[in-house]
């Protein structure tokens, strides 16, 4: 799984909340595009508004971890 496209999603979404929109409403538009496997695409369709702020910061500790391990 590459992390680094769901990162790229994940992040889009954070800072553009037309694209959060539509990736909770029409997932499939909204992740055309990005090269996401299978897994990727099925836990990005799986977003909810509930959900997504436990995994954007999981997503913040995974990269301030690889920052501080350099």
């Amino acid at each position: 799984m590459s992390q680094q496209a769901v990162a790229s999603v994940i992040g889009r979404a954070a800072a553009e909340p037309d694209f959060m929109n539509l990736l909770f409403n029409d997932p499939g538009k909204a992740l055309a595009g990005y090269e996401l496997d299978d897994a990727e695409k099925a836990m990005l369709h799986g977003l909810t508004p509930e959900n997504f702020d436990a995994m954007s910061a999981q997503l913040d500790q995974r990269v301030s971890k690889k920052i501080s391990d350099g």
